[in-house]
């Protein structure tokens, strides 16, 4: 008697291209090249003029405390804003630095600018070169949204308060600013916040010399 061998039954037709399909796919992703970091800062004046060690044009000192921002977006990702109920945080679209230290930095940087007889630190200890006896006065800011609306704008709310050397409130201000972007993608955002930073800083400079002249 002859036995023969049993045959397993050929794949379907159907399910040998799906498993083509899916090795494909593993292959390609594993060859796929990884997303590219890219970083971005906040954009402000040169202060070569400030640091030249010239304090005669000096009449007050103004210390910038720590800007307080939400630890929602107080992150390395860029964090956009998709609607008003869902945010995207981007793992290969990254701040250069902490964005509260570069606001902090760009605003002492623009007020540079815009208060010349001011002499801007984020500490008392960089008031040394400054001299004896300049009357002091403190900023504080808070933000509490930095609104990032890809292809369209960027928003910035904060509330920032001016007081004397004992700590007396002169002002308190809400500043809302909103900056279009300039185009599509993660490009024009970094400009867009810089500028929002700098109408920011405008702000508190306008309130600076009022709060003085009174």
């Amino acid at each position: 008697m002859i036995t023969r061998k049993k045959t397993e039954p050929a794949l379907p037709l159907a399910a040998l291209t799906g498993l083509v399909m899916l090795v494909s796919t593993l292959v390609l992703a594993g060859c796929a090249t990884p997303a590219t970091e890219r970083y971005y800062r906040i954009a402000y004046p040169g202060n070569a003029a400030a640091d030249a060690g010239d304090a005669a044009g000096v009449q007050y000192e103004l210390i910038l405390g720590s800007v307080q921002i939400p630890e929602s977006i107080n992150r390395p990702q860029l964090v956009v804003q998709k609607s008003a109920t869902e945010a995207s945080i981007t793992d290969d679209q990254r701040w250069v630095a902490p964005l509260d230290e570069q606001i902090a930095q760009a605003v002492i940087a623009n007020l540079r600018g815009q208060l010349p007889g001011a002499w801007l630190a984020s500490s008392t200890a960089g008031l040394a070169a400054s001299g004896q006896g300049l009357p002091r006065y403190h900023l504080k800011i808070q933000v509490e949204q930095l609104l990032i609306l890809s292809g369209d704008k960027v928003v910035l709310e904060a509330n920032w308060v001016l007081q004397d050397g004992s700590r007396k409130l002169l002002k308190r201000e809400r500043s809302v600013i909103s900056v279009a972007m300039s185009g599509a993608g993660y490009d024009p955002v970094a400009p867009a916040v810089s500028e929002a930073v700098r109408q920011l800083s405008a702000a508190v400079a306008k309130g600076m010399q009022t709060a003085r002249a009174s």
